[in-house]
């Protein structure tokens, strides 16, 4: 006779925030503009930190943003930041795109 089947659980891992798109959109629209590292420094830190992570998942998946200012978000955002706004699997594919990369 075979047992029960033992239930793991695991809690899920997911966002705990969304940024407004009021803010992400405007923002999303200047750090096309940053063209190299100091420019986007400038307008990360002229920017609320709760949307960073949202921004450098978006500008990750637009062509039409240079990467050096994607890479200059995630770094500014750090690993620990980035898997507690996006999640694990979002941060781990941000962090293994941008940074490691460099």
């Amino acid at each position: 006779m075979q047992g029960i089947p033992r239930v793991h659980y695991q809690p899920r891992q997911s966002a705990t925030y969304e940024a407004p798109l009021d803010i992400l959109i405007p923002a999303l629209m200047k750090l096309r503009e940053c063209n190299d590292s100091l420019k986007a420094l400038v307008l990360v830190d002229s920017l609320p930190d709760i949307i960073l992570p949202a921004l450098a998942y978006a500008a990750s998946q637009k062509t039409y943003v240079p990467t050096v200012a994607v890479k200059t978000v995630v770094k500014w955002c750090g690993p620990d930041f980035l898997v507690r706004t996006l999640g694990r699997e979002r941060a781990r594919n941000l962090q293994a795109r941008y940074v490691q990369a460099a």
